[in-house]
């Protein structure tokens, strides 16, 4: 599952390419508390996804998404946080 945290402040308008699943098309983000129904992307854990992320009238895409990213997005950045296994002591 890709997911998206938006951090900017404001709405977005998001899209990822659907080639292992899910919807293709463009939904909108808002800045509130994240739920499973606004944040989350169906997609396969290991397939090479691309998201467009509008923001103000401006556009990112950010390529080789897997499914078990995590997209944060700010007012002037995107990070992508890919899964790693965790460790506890």
């Amino acid at each position: 599952m890709v997911w998206v945290s938006n951090q900017s402040g404001t709405c977005l308008n998001v899209s990822i390419t659907a080639r292992s699943g899910g919807e293709a098309g463009v939904f909108p983000v808002e800045h509130a508390l994240e739920v499973w129904g606004v944040n989350h992307w169906q997609r396969a854990a290991n397939a090479a996804e691309t998201a467009v992320i509008r923001l103000r009238g401006t556009s990112v895409t950010v390529n080789d998404v897997k499914g078990t990213d995590l997209l944060l997005v700010y007012d002037n950045a995107v990070i992508q946080v890919p899964y790693t296994n965790q460790i506890f002591f």
